[in-house]
């Protein structure tokens, strides 16, 4: 019976570790962080805009009430659409699932998987022949403590995301000069900028000079924090550089996604000109040095003049992409414009809504790569398309299992 390598244990690869568990497949989970779902407790504090009823399965929901763990309603007490912070989905879904009898043993904590090749192949060899199928991975991992060993399997499903490998800060994608020796000024997640234990604002950002970059959900987001903590610490001030010189925000017509819409109404709103905030839409940034008095950081307009603002803080929020180094000796076939791969990325490219709402999996066939039994599901497998649905993900795995020859109950049916 083939052994199934299921890197990260977030939504996505917990959901294939159940599917793993009821078709009788032995299996393995390595997740990088000590604990379940590291990527998904970095931005615990942030309220998602999809309600519960998005951010379950019905094949998880199936299993936790089995078990006897209470599953979120999808309404809160007072009848309306309850909507969980990353926190919530951690602890009342993510944790419990992961404790189950049945696939809480199979979890490696503090174990990363560096990279994956065929055993005794490399990339260029026995193109389209078959031999690779007959060859087990080797995976090489790395514990917590820096020491690495060999692991093999004979399925490997990358379910690792893209949180964990922020793009670049700087204009076109790539670092800016000085980006690298300003890092300790730069954050890449959504702050949390209260500090309710310590009865007041986290230390760092209250009356500092802060610049905000990006203007997607999750520069929105932190766009919106950073209004309430400029209203509570006077002197606080914000400079929001945004790439488009006109910004839409994402918003979509008649959104069904109140939460969502309310972001982007909210986002327009501190765009305008009464803005609490020094908003630069048409820029990028340039160049960045630290110096005595902050980071001086030089911003790039359309027209290829420079300004310059000096700041203490820096929340650099441009997107996310997966980590492709790890398979770079497998034979993956991945998009030229978007990095995921190559079969998806042209349906979801053939695609003209950009709309989370609208997307669905687009067939087990476009999940497959040249390298026969690796797939790259959930977030990941969408590149730079930022328009990826749990529910995708959940209807990935049951390809994916149906690909294995590994009859598995339906995940679809949200709660």
């Amino acid at each position: 019976m083939r052994h199934v390598a299921i890197l990260g244990a977030g939504p996505i690869g917990l959901e294939a570790a159940l599917a793993a568990v009821e078709a009788g497949l032995p299996f393995t989970v390595y997740e990088a962080a000590s604990e379940v779902a590291g990527n998904v407790r970095s931005w615990g504090h942030v309220q998602l805009f999809t309600p519960w009823s998005m951010n379950v399965s019905e094949r998880v929901r199936r299993a936790l009430e089995t078990a006897g763990h209470p599953v979120p309603s999808s309404e809160d007490e007072r009848g309306g659409r309850a909507y969980p912070t990353g926190g919530d989905l951690v602890e009342q879904v993510l944790e419990p699932l992961a404790g189950l009898d049945a696939i809480a043993p199979h979890i490696r904590y503090g174990t990363r998987v560096v990279e994956v090749g065929r055993e005794g192949m490399l990339k260029n060899e026995e193109i389209g022949t078959g031999v690779r199928a007959t060859r087990r991975f080797r995976l090489l991992l790395r514990d917590a403590a820096g020491n690495e060993s060999v692991e093999y399997a004979d399925v490997v499903l990358d379910c690792t995301g893209t949180y964990h490998n922020p793009n670049a800060l700087g204009a076109g994608g790539i670092r800016a000069p000085g980006e690298a020796g300003a890092s300790e000024y730069i954050i890449r997640r959504i702050p949390d900028f209260e500090a309710p234990l310590l009865g007041g604002i986290a230390p760092g950002w209250g009356g500092q000079r802060i610049l905000l970059v990006g203007g997607g959900h999750s520069a929105q987001t932190a766009a919106r924090d950073l209004e309430g903590l400029v209203e509570r610490v006077p002197g606080t001030r914000v400079t929001w550089a945004i790439r488009s010189p006109s910004p839409t925000f994402g918003a979509v017509d008649d959104d069904a996604l109140p939460m969502r819409h309310s972001l982007v109404k909210h986002a327009q709103k501190l765009a305008a000109t009464d803005s609490p905030f020094d908003v630069r839409a048409g820029r990028s940034v340039d160049a960045l040095e630290a110096s005595p008095d902050g980071v001086v950081v030089t911003l790039r307009t359309a027209d290829g003049s420079r300004e310059t603002v000096i700041v203490d803080r820096i929340i650099s929020l441009t997107g996310a992409v997966g980590d492709a180094r790890m398979y770079r000796q497998l034979q993956v076939h991945e998009c030229y414009a978007t990095s995921g791969p190559m079969k998806l990325a042209s349906a979801l490219l053939a695609s003209s809504s950009v709309d989370c709402l609208t997307q669905e999996s687009h067939g087990a066939d476009t999940l497959k790569n040249p390298e026969p039994d690796f797939y790259i599901l959930g977030m990941k497998s969408y590149g730079r398309n930022s328009s990826f649905l749990l529910r995708v993900g959940w209807e990935q795995v049951d390809e994916v299992f149906s690909l294995l020859g590994a009859a598995t109950p339906a995940a679809d049916g949200a709660i």
